[in-house]
């Protein structure tokens, strides 16, 4: 595999610059704008907001010129060390083509975020080779009543302000997927109620060293079959599901899982990897949790892979932060998940 660009550590002091690649809702709910932005500056960071990054033009945060240019004036910006995503959306993949790879190439920086963010961890990976970070996003993690979850927090310094490797992860205590309506500013009122975290599970069994590619399942395949689509020959794959498009309290449809993890094995997906990670269901009840595994287990019978499940991935909370491209091992006898490589020099 080609060598790859990896930027230096965050520290104390430096700034970053904060953009939304898709969805305005940093222009929508600027509770939750203002309350990210001073998390981020209590964690001791200086903090830009991209020219555009406020913006509400319908469905997108400005044009798709404009949500690129203020990300390619952040890489050119020497300024500015970092390129925190204020939340995802479903429309990242308009502004590939106004972004400057060469650019991102001669100025790596860390660029973090989940969801839709994941067209852009792809076309920075597959342009500039550059090691991007798929973990927290402002609005929705460091956002959090009353602050970023503790876990989060820790596996995003590991990831982003440590030069050594993030190591052995382990489950967190507890989780939630509870939504407080931001629109009604009922995240104000009061923390989201938490559950006790039973674990991981595999699905199956096995063992597995390679790079960690992946994503959200429903924005990754906005780039199947284009030049921006990554090699996932011999690496771990990781996938998590966001919020249904038709009520963002409940997980994408099961039926439509079935149909992603189909496209996937069309792409040739499943015959190259090594092992599957699956993010945490985000919005699922217990029976829909089965039916998904059903699903799974199906989609993957002509593999030998491990699949383990549970990770705290994605659309609930709380979530690591996966420095992608990097290498990573698996193993069920350990019930072992270990980021074996550092994401930044």
């Amino acid at each position: 595999m080609e060598h790859l660009l990896k930027p230096k550590a965050l520290k104390v002091g430096d700034t970053v610059g904060l953009v939304s690649p898709s969805a305005p809702l940093a222009g929508l709910v600027p509770h939750r704008t203002k309350k990210g932005i001073e998390m981020l500056q209590e964690l001791g960071f200086k903090v830009k907001i991209g020219k555009n990054a406020l913006k509400v033009t319908g469905h997108t945060a400005g044009t798709a010129k404009e949500r690129a240019e203020d990300i390619n004036s952040f890489f050119k910006n020497k300024e500015v060390k970092a390129i925190f995503s204020f939340i995802g959306g479903n429309h990242s993949n308009q502004i590939l083509k106004y972004l400057d790879f060469n650019l991102v190439k001669n100025n790596p920086k860390a660029f973090l975020g989940y969801s839709d963010a994941t067209v852009l961890h792809f076309a920075f990976y597959t342009k500039a080779k550059l090691t991007t970070f798929y973990g927290p996003a402002v609005l929705t993690q460091f956002a959090e009543n009353p602050k970023l979850l503790p876990y989060t927090e820790t596996y995003f310094k590991k990831a982003l302000m440590e030069t050594q490797p993030v190591g052995k992860i382990q489950p967190s205590p507890q989780w939630t997927d509870e939504v407080l309506d931001w629109f009604k500013k009922e995240d104000l009122k009061r923390p989201r109620k938490v559950r006790r975290n039973r674990g991981w599970q595999w699905l199956r069994e096995g063992k597995a060293e390679g790079v960690i590619l992946g994503g959200c399942i429903t924005s990754m395949l906005h780039l199947r079959g284009t030049e921006y689509w990554p090699d996932f020959s011999g690496s771990i794959f990781f996938w998590e599901a966001p919020e249904s498009g038709d009520d963002f309290t409940k997980g994408e449809k099961v039926e439509n899982i079935d149909a992603y993890l189909s496209d996937l094995e069309l792409s040739g997906v499943f015959k190259d990897i090594k092992g599957m990670i699956i993010g945490r269901f985000f919005g699922y009840s217990e029976q829909e949790k089965k039916e998904a595994v059903k699903i799974i287990k199906e989609r993957t019978a002509n593999y030998k892979f491990p699949i383990l499940i549970d990770v705290d991935i994605g659309h609930s909370d709380p979530m690591i932060t996966i420095p992608l491209g990097v290498k990573v091992k698996i193993d069920s006898s350990k019930n072992l998940f270990e980021i074996k490589e550092s994401g930044v020099n």
